[in-house]
Order: C-alpha cells, then structure tokens, then sequence
C-alpha cells in the first residue's frame, strides 16, 4: 500500500471511529438523549471541559518533569501542545498506535534524541500501566460493599475470585520478568535485520537505559510528583462518568465507575477501531443496566464523550492550529 493510500484508509478509519463514538448514545434512545440533555445546566458542561483541560494539564506536567530531568527544557505551553496533539493522534487511530509515533516525533523536533524520546514515551506508558494495575484492583475492593448494599445478589465470590487471579498472574509475570527479557534478548540475536545492526541497536539501549537510570536516580520528590500528576490525569478522565451518573441521580461507588471504565475502553481498545468506535459507550451501557435505565445512561454517555472525546479532539485541534502557526512564524524569522 502506497503511503498516500495509507493516510486515505487512515483518514477514513478516524471518521468512521469517531463517528461511531458519537452515534452509540444515540442507538439507545435518540429521544431521551435529546429530552435529557435539555434537563442538564450549561455549568456540568463547564466542569466537562474542565476536567478534559486539567487532565491534559497534569500529563503535561508529567512530561515536564521527565524531560526537564533527562535535560531537554521547553516551555509548559509547547509540552501542553505536545500533550494535546499525542492525545488527538491516540484517539483517531487503531489501537491508538499513532500517538506514540507523534509524541516521538514532536519530541525529536523540540530537540530530544530518538533515545530521549523513547525513554519519555516508555516512562509516560509505564506511569500509566502502574497507575491502572493499582488502582483497578484496589478500586475494586473498596466498591464490594457498597455494591452488595446496592445490589444484594451481586456476585462479590467471583470477583473477589477473580482479583486473587489477577494478584496470582502479576506475581508470576514479575518473577519471571529476568528470564523473559533473556529469552527475547537470545531470540533478537537471530534475526539477521537485527544482527546486522546490532551495534546500532545496542548504542540505542545503552542509551536509553542511562535515560531510565537518570529518572529513577532522583530525588524522591520528583517520583511523587510523577506519581501524583498521573493519579491526577486519570482520575480527572475516569471521575467524569461517575460525576455525570451522580448528577443524573445514580450515586454508584467511584471505584467501582473507574474500574469498570478501565477494562470495558481498553477492551474497546484492542477491537482497532480508532476510539473504540462505540464498542465502548456499549460496553458500558450494558454494565451498568441493573443500576442505570438506558434513556438515562445514553444522556450520560453523550456528556461522558463530551468530556472524554469532544473536548480532547477540540483540544488536540487547537494544539495542531498552535504547532502550525509557531513553525510558520519561525519560518519567517529565519
């Protein structure tokens, strides 16, 4: 496939995704979805946007401070632009598969190497990957009981089952973490692509790896303020559903919303179609029946995309306007 054949199925991808996204709500009632939005104050809307703002604010700080550390100083406002256009890309591709390629790039033109780059984009995803593998288990426990008080035939064995498995499985990933990265290092040995630029690669890794080792040498200050600002970024996304579901009337436990969101999108995720092409307003619909009617989960579902899609592709909009607009001005400069 050609690459402007490639941009065009991408293109249409996008569309198609984000079109699906927004058309979901609607299967389930178009009239309710309309009749209950005009029962919504124009301030939850404000607190939509907000919290899709300060979100992006927060992993910008994030990133602030891992380039800052790894010696790459840029001003918050281009980081926040970086931060809003990565989003837009993870958002409007398959698997969001984009977004790392952007970030990467947006950073190497800012004046990171590939290897400091990297070590970003790595650090940003494994923030992110412990945030969730934290939180979800623990947001789990701590809605059991209220949930048990909501629904009295609710199954607490098999999802207190099921956490234990999950425990059992990261244990057991972890252990064998040393003899995994062996066998993978061993395998890449035999790939003659590979072989070949073996010292290349090898520069690469040492490289990244001293990035890393600069990171996590630190002062404890600068990890906690990571770990913070990515609490923060995520629970300002995932809080929203549960906001809107509060404000419609339906107080579910907020750790129970979240975890629920964490595995129904990133399941959505995984189907390829850029943001989770409805699959995921579906998904959540369908958990949450017993606790919510559908008319007023498809009004819930239209603020939640307000929040968590509108605003973010509005917003990565603005940073592409913003991008274009410095290049043009630097270009005249020079």
């Amino acid at each position: 496939m050609t690459r402007i054949a490639l941009r065009h199925t991408a293109t249409l991808l996008a569309v198609l995704g984000v079109a699906l996204s927004i058309a979901a709500p609607f299967l389930l009632g178009k009239h309710d979805v309309l009749s209950g939005l005009r029962n919504i104050a124009w301030p939850v809307f404000a607190v939509l946007a907000a919290s899709a703002l300060f979100s992006a604010a927060a992993k910008a700080g994030k990133l602030q401070l891992m380039q800052g550390a790894l010696g790459l100083r840029l001003h918050f406002m281009r980081t926040l632009t970086i931060t809003v256009v990565t989003d837009f890309a993870f958002l409007v591709s398959p698997l969001g598969a984009a977004g790392y390629g952007v970030n990467m790039g947006l950073l190497q033109r800012s004046g990171a190497s590939w290897a400091l780059a990297t070590t970003v984009v790595g650090a940003d995803q494994a923030l992110d990957l412990t945030f969730f593998a934290i939180a979800v288990p623990v947001s789990l426990l701590f809605a059991l009981g209220p949930l048990g008080a909501l629904t009295p035939d609710f199954p607490l064995h098999t999802i207190a089952v099921t956490l234990a498995c999950i425990a059992i499985t990261a244990v057991v990933l972890w252990t064998a973490r040393r003899p995994a990265l062996a066998a993978l290092d061993a395998a890449t040995r035999r790939v003659v692509w590979l072989k070949a630029r073996r010292a290349r690669w090898n520069r690469f890794r040492q490289s990244v790896r001293q990035q890393w080792g600069l990171l996590l040498s630190g002062p404890h200050w600068r990890l906690a303020a990571l770990l913070l600002l990515t609490m923060l970024q995520w629970l300002l996304r995932y809080s929203a559903l549960w906001f809107i579901l509060r404000e419609l009337g339906y107080r579910l436990p907020l750790g129970f919303v979240l975890a629920v969101q964490a595995v129904v999108l990133h399941a959505a995720l995984w189907t390829g179609v850029p943001a989770g092409g409805g699959g995921g307003d579906l998904g959540l619909a369908a958990v949450f029946a017993p606790w919510v009617p559908g008319a007023s989960m498809a009004t819930a579902l239209v603020l939640w995309r307000f929040a968590t899609l509108y605003c973010p592709l509005m917003l990565g909009a603005c940073g592409f306007i913003g991008a274009a607009w410095r290049r043009r001005t630097a270009a005249s400069v020079s």
